[in-house]
């Protein structure tokens, strides 16, 4: 049976007061010292005896330090010094790792592992490799050729001369296995002491206890442990040993966003150097690819920032190893500290008159070794003196389930009949559900911090970075519902090992709602995936699908049905409070919200079915989506599908903005929905990154919010706005706007107390800062096109399409700002219109795909893309009959120049200056001139 939430919520402590009773004879048996993932490992295996057992750590959450930024691979020892204690204990402790993966839920992905070979001199190294692997007890590696390498991983970078196979290589998830040790141990009594940072230690002598002063008082204890990873040297002087001394050794690292796991099959490992494992390519039990780490040692044991040669060095390896990965997006920039020192082993050692055991040196193997370490540590404990007693048996915690081998909550039909807050995905990057954030705030080792929510249920650590969820995700972290009956992972009844829900006998079921079973096959068939079919499919409540809606259901299409993943319709506008919507398609002003008010009550007046709250999570076919909300889980199939998506702004990571990852970091569609849609206080004093429309709209939100701005920074040499909107702002909020200023880092721990800007004469300053709100930077939300295989443009990154708005997919079309980031309401609006009319000549007998017919626009620097990117002279005209243009660079009285084979289409001379991060609209009528036999269409701009 689990323990109550409140008992075990007893035995966790942030910051309190001595716990020595009046009497002052309140003695622990054991104090570890270090809630990392070998402490906590420690506390687990004491646990399994009858021993007064306290874990503290000066963090707040466990697992807060080395343990949660490594590189989360289960490694097989292959590597290590043959005959040293760290091969051993990591052989070993591979073994017990495994097990205990399997029966807590602990992601683990067994990939294995090439370590490419890139020059001559690395090609010969692989033999003594593999004979060291021979000597660790290892004799699964094998030694393939250049031609097998890229059979197996044909997306590698050129110049590959062979490898060494290692079989048996895994990824894992380390901050699962922390916070499963941590459960494991409290719930079987030991105290989980957070917040406590050690300042002193006054050794017992003949017996006496030790006394370990914190800033939260003293504790006692007869037997103490030094499991401190960085500051394990630190402590072991305080017992008078001068052993070893720590040099953090700063590993950066970069993941990529899901799309790209498909580029990789393998862990991708070099031949490693003395000083570290050198940079690898791994995809992450979480969906993602990881680029790291860099190597180097530092002064400063709470230097995490990563730093821009880090981040230069990455990419460049990353460049060599798999090219086709760097162009995906980053989602999460991040470096984490490694306990290095001068010796090449671990330093395990006991002081058995002292009773006190130190685990230092622990390096990257010390996630895989982490259990076999703990059992070592008993062993020098009981030659230190302390009488544990006989074992007792200890029930493993079943741990949420955050990897993607196994199905998640959203994907699970029962656990969704049974509680809708497992169907009500709030983390739409990451698929977090609101049950189980709910869980993991109320679960034995809750979270204290929204960075510990995201290790627990990878909420925010998407690749919008909050873009969408970050208000809400917040809102959930400071009032969290209150508990489910049985909170999933506080049970051991919830979930068997393979995922699959016990006890559930299928049901055979007939009809419209029959259950259809699938990756579901372990769910209940009463209450599995519904299948159903309507007209037309729109996914995205914004205001291109909602003026589509409204025009198809108008037209008498039949069933038309929107989705959208958020709570209310309408899309962006519905947080951004200013003026100005309305002008081009309703032909007047209104504020952002009565727009989206205005789009969702036309779409339900003229007879579209509106549906919030329910996300489109894959393709089950050509035109069926399946879908997962509170009510469960859906295959749609549409007669059309209209994908309308939307358009999001580019957080810090993929920004590549080195630093620091302090609280108080914002996109607009962050701040906004802070703002206005959850009453949140966001700081005092503000940096805006960018000087575009949005960014204007950020200083009104911020403005509203109590916040001064400090500065509105560009790399470009002039804002990109309206003048009057830079002269209007000038004079109201008289902040500087710094033209040709580059952010070059945050600073701050907990909470941003600084932007870093590089001038553009050279000169590097701060600017005092407690918020940063990056503005623009448009990427379309292309992942549900990407994911049904639909040509993607690589100018604007969305779907392909002809001036009908057609993809490459028979049936289906797209819309809004999915196809040209970003412009404004009212022109994705028009857009919606304009696509309803293709749909309906589509249901109606005619073509449906891109490339029936259409030849495809290319640009020329300075442009980045135009849209639509196809073009067929028997094709309708565009939308408002114009194509959109995209420039990187200002271009004073601009020629465009249309040519074809050879030929002029068009030359043009605009009067105003072409502008970055504002579109340009040329007239469509040359499109009918084009030659469907001549070749591709270059636009160029001089």
């Amino acid at each position: 049976m689990s323990e109550a939430p409140e008992d075990s919520a007893s035995r966790v402590t942030h910051g309190v007061a001595d716990p020595v009773d009046p009497a002052g004879q309140a003695v622990y048996d054991v104090v570890v010292v270090g809630a990392g993932v070998v402490g906590s490992a420690i506390a687990r295996e004491l646990s399994h005896h009858d021993l007064r057992v306290a874990l503290i750590d000066a963090a707040d959450d466990v697992g807060e330090g080395t343990s949660k930024a490594n590189t989360a691979i289960l490694h097989t020892g292959f590597d290590a010094t043959p005959g040293t204690l760290e091969s051993r204990l990591v052989r070993r402790g591979y073994e017990l790792l495994k097990d205990y993966a399997a029966a807590t839920g602990i992601p683990v992905e067994p990939l294995g592992a090439l370590l490419v070979a890139w020059d001559a001199e690395q090609l010969a190294a692989l033999p003594g490799l593999r004979a060291k692997a021979e000597a660790n007890g290892y004799p699964l590696t094998r030694i393939i050729d250049a031609d097998e390498v890229y059979r197996r991983e044909p997306r590698l970078g050129p110049g590959a001369l062979g490898a060494l196979e290692v079989p048996g290589e895994s990824i894992i998830c380390p901050w699962t296995a922390t916070l499963a040790y941590a459960t494991e141990a409290v719930r079987a009594g030991v105290d989980l002491r957070l917040s406590t940072r050690v300042v002193d230690v006054v050794p017992g002598r003949d017996g006496t206890p030790h006394e370990i002063h914190t800033g939260c008082g003293v504790l006692r204890a007869r037997h103490v442990v030094n499991a401190a990873g960085l500051w394990s040297d630190e402590l072991d002087r305080r017992f008078g040993h001068q052993g070893f001394t720590v040099t953090p050794r700063r590993g950066e690292l970069m993941v990529f966003d899901k799309l790209a796991r498909p580029l990789v099959n393998h862990i991708l490992l070099p031949v490693p150097t003395s000083r570290g494992k050198g940079v690898l390519v791994a995809p992450t039990v979480y969906g993602n690819v990881m680029l790291g780490p860099t190597a180097e040692d530092l002064d400063d044991k709470t230097d995490t920032g990563s730093s821009p040669e880090g981040l230069r060095f990455l990419r460049e390896k990353g460049m060599k190893i798999m090219p086709e990965l760097l162009r995906e997006q980053v989602t999460a920039v991040y470096a984490g500290l490694r306990a290095a020192t001068e010796h090449r082993d671990y330093q395990l050692r006991s002081h058995p008159e002292q009773r006190y055991v130190c685990v230092g040196g622990i390096r990257s193997t010390g996630l895989t070794a982490s259990l076999a370490i703990a059992e070592h540590v008993m062993e020098l404990l009981a030659e230190a003196g302390l009488q544990a007693g006989p074992g007792r048996e200890s029930a493993p915690p079943r741990m949420p389930g955050i990897g993607e081998a196994l199905p998640r909550p959203y994907q699970r039909a029962c656990l969704i009949a049974d509680d809708p807050d497992y169907g009500r995905v709030v983390c739409h990057c990451e698929r977090v559900t609101r049950g189980e954030i709910r869980d993991a705030m109320h679960a034995t080792v809750p979270p204290r911090t929204l960075d510990g929510l995201r290790r627990r249920t990878r909420a925010l650590n998407g690749r919008c970075q909050g873009f969408y969820c970050g208000a809400e995700v917040r809102d959930l972290f400071t009032h969290p519902p209150a508990p489910g009956q049985a909170p999933l992972g506080e049970s051991e009844h919830r979930a068997s090992p393979d995922g699959r829900e016990p006890g559930r006998v299928p049901r055979n079921g007939s009809g419209p709602d029959r259950a259809v079973l699938g990756v579901q096959e372990a769910d209940d068939a009463g209450a599995g995936v519904r299948e159903r079919a309507v007209e037309v499919l729109v996914v995205g409540a914004g205001p291109a699908g909602l003026a589509a809606a409204a025009e198809l259901a108008r037209a008498g299409a039949g069933r038309v049905e929107v989705l959208d993943r958020e709570e209310q319709a309408g899309g962006v506008p519905r947080h951004s409070h200013h003026t100005g919507y309305g002008i081009r398609d309703l032909r007047r002003v209104m504020t952002g919200p009565a727009y989206a008010r205005h789009y969702t009550e036309l779409a339900a007046a003229a007879g579209a079915t509106v549906r919030t709250g329910v996300t489109a999570t894959g393709w089950a076919g050509p035109l069926t989506l399946e879908t997962t909300g509170p009510g469960g889980l859906e295959r749609i199939t549409a007669g059309a599908v209209v994908l309308a998506t939307g358009a999001r702004e580019r957080p810090r990571s993929a920004r590549l903005v080195p630093g620091t990852r302090p609280a108080g970091v914002y996109t607009t569609g962050m701040l906004q929905q802070a703002v206005y849609l959850r009453g949140q206080s966001v700081g005092k004093r503000a940096v805006i990154v960018g000087a575009e429309h949005v960014s204007y709209s950020a200083v009104l939100t911020l403005d509203h919010a109590g916040v001064r701005v400090a500065a509105m920074v560009t790399d470009l040499p002039r804002q990109q706005s309206y003048a009057a909107f830079r002269l209007g702002a000038g004079v109201r909020y008289r902040f500087p706007l710094l033209t040709g200023t580059t952010v070059t880092g945050l600073v701050g721990r907990a909470r941003l107390q600084g932007v870093e800007v590089r001038r553009a004469d050279g000169r590097v300053e701060v600017i005092e800062a407690d918020t940063i709100v990056f503005t623009g930077d448009w990427i379309p939300d292309h992942e549900l096109a990407r994911r049904g295989g639909l040509d993607i443009d690589p100018g604007t990154l969305g779907p392909s399409v002809d001036t009908a708005l057609r993809t490459s997919a028979p049936g289906v079309f797209a819309a809004g700002n999915l196809l040209h980031p970003v412009a404004t309401a009212d022109v994705v609006a028009l857009d919606g219109r304009h696509v309803a009319r293709s749909v309906l000549a589509f249901l109606s007998g005619g073509p449906g795909a891109a490339d029936v017919p259409g030849v495809p626009l290319a640009v020329q620097q300075p442009l980045r893309w135009v849209s639509p990117g196809r073009v067929g002279p028997d094709g309708p005209p565009p939308p408002r009959d114009r194509f959109t243009l995209w420039t990187t660079r200002f271009v004073s009285r601009p020629t465009i120049e249309i040519v074809q084979d050879g030929r002029t289409l068009l030359r043009r001379h605009p009067r105003r200056t072409l502008i970055p991060n504002r579109p340009i609209s040329i007239p469509a009528g040359w499109r009918t001139t084009v030659d469907p036999e001549r070749g591709p269409v270059t636009i160029i701009v001089t």
